[in-house]
């Protein structure tokens, strides 16, 4: 999920294996890696843009392997 300028402030990252890790300003960093501090390009990104409601729907049905018990998922 990235702001009006390009910081995201909730990463997923989902790979063909079924691995899925995440990241959010409360669990910015961990072994595996960490939130991005870079800004991106809002126009390069407008493709695959989602509504928020569709963005935390999807979330919802990600199980990331790299949360620590209890930690609540999707964030927010």
């Amino acid at each position: 999920m990235l702001d009006d300028e390009g910081y995201a402030h909730v990463q997923v990252e989902a790979y063909a294996d079924g691995t899925v890790i995440a990241y959010d300003t409360e669990h910015d960093e961990d072994q595996y890696g960490g939130l991005t501090y870079a800004q991106l390009d809002l126009d390069e990104f407008a493709p695959y843009e989602l509504g928020e409601q569709e963005f935390f729907e999807e979330l919802g049905r990600l199980r990331p392997m790299n949360l620590q018990a209890g930690q609540a998922w999707p964030p927010g």
